[in-house]
């Protein structure tokens, strides 16, 4: 029978249409035939080969005839600046009001105004600095899960559509000689900002995140992690009768079941409801709780309405007081995810800086993986900051607000060690009698008079504030060519529902189609056990892109039959549950608990796969048969003052602060259409195979052991296991001994 791991790469190779497509399918669907009957591995191997060499032979025949076509055609420029930018409009008709936001409670409103970590239990003392309460999060099989609200895609969401009516039927009365609506998309920020992300590793050319404020065990510097640049795929839907107005979602082919997903708005009504009024959302209680209704804000920015969920308000907070709860499950579990799904994890943090059980730990990896999409939420939102509650899955282990200003600072700091360090001189003095006193005195006045004079509000430094401003210009920049792009890509699709898949990349268009060859099975399996190891390496540092002029924004696009559109919009719990799976697990109509859901998941996440990479050779193949498969390259350099930047990491002058300022910054791009069906092909697979063997990760099948002898409280070591999987359970069991110790003491 085909391994797991070999059906799958069947999915993995290049995609082709007409008569290729055809042959493709029969080779792989007689191979699926007949898997039973298959157990030799060099039979396997055969029969990948012929596939192999098939494709291969196809794709040189088919670059061949496409010798003459232009690679690329220019079809649009422009320049965004200031009078162009996407404005920032707070819909206040429409929000829903503050009062109806929830609080923090607990006292946990005093951590918003004192900055840095704060223990939910003292390390030393094991005294509990907040509410007891919070050290026991619930099960999710005991809550009641139907009272909790839910994730509403925008597509399903009848108030954005009406607010987008309102305010293009305010402006048709308003202008009435105006032709094109006002507004044309809706969205929420949880599906704009994976793709807003894209946009800003290309704008910023990969600027470094600044952690100089870290610990020394920490480097100054850091990147992104590399799930960063793996392609962002949106569905974009019409919604009205004439086709001008679509709505813009996440794709949700690639989501699946784990617990911090369903456990995520059950630990926000935690942090937010006293003890009394959480516990009837529990199983256990014979009370009726009110059901949980979400507060929006909604906002518009250029041809955009934006939803913003409100997590929470203070009103001492600047601006409205509102700020977004993220809570954030500690390193062992992300690391470990399937495994914890099993034998949940006693990491602890009790440490605030360190490598292990600290709080810096869990912040250096949220901004390398999550922070930046964070603050895009809460700008959109019109949020003040972030409120992070880090936990285990079974307890909180501590929080810490971070404004706005403090996460522009990671991501649009000054990381340049251009200050001076502890024992070093901060004034010049004569060294020698060559050296003019007069001359160090005066630029020594200079020096102190630029320390008095370094402040952009009562508590930043100039530059600090440049950080929040290039945040907010970034912003406004990215949707003005998100915005441009839609509208390039709505002239082709002709009104009819698509999806883009969205990627910084490096192409080369005249080369891409040949230089891709097909590769033996021996050769893809060390290729990937290599790409697996460097995945592995969390804390290594990635070298700095040095030729990013040569980068781009690459646009995919593929409309989508009607039956296409659900299979992307599905939801992870509606995926499982339409399963034909199912069946085998579920008898006389019965329901999965959430927890047999995950497990579910983890158990055909094979299966889940293999379904995913056939679903794109479908849409490839009908949107190419419809004429609907198209492709975009978006190109764009920063002006300063007029002059383009040829700045490693493009930064406007400190003097784009000041009042009565001069100066300018500017966005010219270029937008061109990718010709050859062979690179979009070649586009199409390599984006295609990254999205679905990162998010459908084979679980080790001899991994989900308790390695853990309870008997003598030895560790085994996992072999099967990483090594930030082998260590963090590891400090798992150590947890386990320092609560036992506590319990001696």
């Amino acid at each position: 029978m085909l391994s797991s791991r070999i059906r799958s790469r069947f999915f993995n190779f290049r995609f082709y249409s007409g008569r290729e497509i055809q042959k493709y399918s029969t080779i792989s669907e007689n191979i699926e035939e007949n898997k039973p009957d298959i157990d030799n591995e060099q039979l396997q191997h055969q029969l990948n080969t012929e596939v192999i060499n098939s494709l291969n032979a196809l794709s040189i025949e088919e670059s061949n005839k496409e010798d003459d076509i232009e690679p690329i055609t220019c079809i649009q420029q422009g320049i965004i600046n200031e009078i162009k930018y996407s404005g920032y409009t707070s819909l206040t008709k429409f929000n829903d009001s503050v009062s109806s936001v929830p609080q923090l409670s607990h006292n946990l409103s005093s951590t918003l105004f004192s900055p840095g970590v704060h223990y939910m239990t003292d390390p030393r003392t094991n005294h509990s600095n907040f509410d007891e309460f919070l050290t026991d999060i619930p099960h999710i099989d005991n809550l009641k899960m139907d009272k909790i609200s839910n994730f509403t895609p925008s597509s399903r969401d009848n108030k954005l559509l009406d607010i987008v009516n309102a305010i293009n039927k305010k402006n048709s009365k308003k202008f009435p000689n105006k032709k094109s609506l006002t507004v044309k998309f809706f969205s929420s920020t949880s599906s704009m900002t994976s793709v807003l992300v894209k946009f800003h590793k290309y704008l910023s050319h990969n600027r470094p995140i600044n952690t100089t404020s870290f610990s020394k065990i920490y480097p100054d510097t850091t990147q992104f992690t590399r799930t960063s640049d793996v392609p962002t795929s949106l569905v974009i839907t019409p919604k009205d009768e004439n086709n001008e107005i679509y709505s813009i979602d996440a794709d949700r082919s690639t989501d699946s079941e784990i617990t911090l997903s369903i456990l995520g708005n059950a630990l926000e009504l935690m942090l937010t409801k006293n003890p009394e009024e959480f516990s009837k959302y529990l199983k256990s209680s014979k009370e009726t709780p009110d059901t949980d209704k979400s507060a929006y804000h909604y906002a518009r920015m250029g041809k955009f309405v934006i939803r913003s969920q409100l997590d929470a308000v203070d009103k001492r907070l600047p601006g409205t007081g509102t700020f977004d709860i993220k809570t954030r499950a500690v390193c062992a579990i992300r690391f470990d995810l399937t495994h914890t799904d099993y034998f949940p994890t006693n990491y602890e943090i009790n440490k605030t800086v360190g490598l292990f059980e600290s709080f810096e730990r869990e912040l250096f990896d949220a901004a390398r993986i999550v922070m930046f999409k964070y603050s895009l939420q809460a700008r959109l939102g019109n949020m003040d900051g972030i409120f992070m509650a880090f936990h285990n899955v079974k307890k909180f282990l501590g929080f810490q607000y971070l404004p706005l200003t403090e996460i522009d600072n990671l991501f649009f700091g000054d990381y340049m060690l251009s200050g001076k360090k502890y024992g070093n001189r901060l004034l010049d003095k004569k060294i020698n009698e060559e050296d003019n006193l007069e001359n160090i005195n005066i630029s020594n006045r200079e020096k102190l008079q630029n320390i008095v004079n370094d402040f952009g509000n009562h508590h930043q430094t100039k530059r600090e504030v440049l950080s929040s401003f290039m945040a907010n210009n970034e912003l406004k920049i990215s949707m003005k060519l998100l915005e441009t792009l839609l509208e390039t890509i709505i002239q082709d699709t002709k009104g009819k529902p698509f999806r883009m898949i969205v990627k910084k990349s490096k192409i080369n268009f005249s080369s891409s189609s040949e230089s891709e060859t097909a590769e033996s099975e021996d050769i893809i399996e060390e290729k990937e056990n290599k790409e697996k190891k460097i995945e592995e390496k969390e804390n290594k540092e990635r070298k700095f892109e040095d030729e990013e002029s040569d980068y781009s924004i690459i646009v995919l696009v593929n409309t989508l039959e009607a039956d296409q559109l659900k299979d992307l919009q599905m939801l992870s719990k509606e995926k499982i549950e339409e399963s034909k799976f199912l069946i085998k697990e579920v008898q006389n109509g019965g329901k999965l608990s959430p927890s047999e859901r995950i497990k579910f998941f983890s158990k055909y996440v094979t299966e889940f796969k293999n379904k995913f990479f056939k679903l794109n050779r479908v849409i490839l193949k009908t949107s190419e048969a419809n004429n609907g498969f198209f492709a975009y390259q978006l190109q764009a350099d920063h002006y300063f003052d007029g002059e383009k930047s040829t700045q490693k990491y493009p930064i406007p002058s400190i003097k784009i602060l000041d009042e009565n300022t001069t100066s300018t910054w500017e966005m010219k791009y270029t937008i061109n259409k990718i010709n050859k069906n062979s690179d979009k092909k070649f586009l199409y697979s390599k984006f295609t195979k990254s999205m679905g063997l990162s998010s459908f990760r084979d679980s080790e099948g001899e991994s989900n052991i308790d390695v853990y002898n309870t008997e003598n409280g030895d560790i085994e070591l996992d072999e099967n296991a990483t090594d930030l999987q082998n260590i963090t359970r590891a400090y798992s069991v150590k947890a386990l001994k320092r609560k036992e110790l506590f319990k001696s003491n």
